[in-house]
């Protein structure tokens, strides 16, 4: 799908935890633009200590580990107040990393893979998690459907994988947000 011109950016402060690779960080932020990109989004990245109210919206990758649910690892989260999404997303590295180690049906043995694979598998999976939480914060209340982006359970195969085609917003997913982005920068602007 070609998009004409970029309907909203969105500005969006980002904190690392140390430790974490740039070159990893950069590969998450680039693949979650991708998967907005193809729905006329944009996003301004700002690396900004987790304390800083400029923008919109602050992402964290980090460290932190959260529990497993249903069988599942959760690579990010964003908390609700009720039906309101927090401004802060949460991105576990830690957890993308057990996923990995847990996934050799899906990208071979882990001993056989070098540095710079592991890094753009762990990248392409950050970043396809960070893609859904700014799905949840984008069209709160909380917004699960049966396939494309906001599908509610993933398989390694979706976060690992070379086709991101499985993370897409549909017309009125992308309707939703951009009426919601553009209250919102009518009420700011005033």
């Amino acid at each position: 799908m070609l998009i004409a011109a970029l309907a909203v950016a969105l500005t969006v402060n980002v904190t690392v935890a140390p430790g974490i690779p740039s070159t990893l960080v950069a590969r998450a932020l680039a693949e979650t633009d991708a998967i907005w990109r193809n729905s006329g989004f944009a996003f301004a990245w700002r690396q900004a200590p987790r304390d800083h109210a400029a923008a919109t919206l602050h992402v964290v990758i980090g460290r932190d580990v959260r529990p497993v649910i249903d069988g599942g690892i959760a690579l990010g989260w964003i908390m609700f107040d009720e039906t309101t999404p927090d401004r802060e997303i949460y991105v576990s590295y830690a957890n993308a990393e057990a996923l990995l180690a847990d996934s050799p049906g899906v990208i071979g043995p882990l001993d056989r893979t070098t540095r710079f694979e592991r890094e753009v598998l762990l990248g392409r999976a950050l970043g396809r998690a960070l893609a859904y939480e700014m799905g949840h914060y984008l069209l709160a209340p909380k917004a699960l459907t049966v396939k494309g982006l906001m599908k509610a359970r993933r398989t390694a195969g979706d976060f690992f994988g070379n086709d991101s085609r499985g993370f897409t917003l549909d017309a009125a997913q992308r309707s939703a947000i951009t009426a919601r982005l553009t209250r919102e920068a009518v009420v700011a602007s005033r």
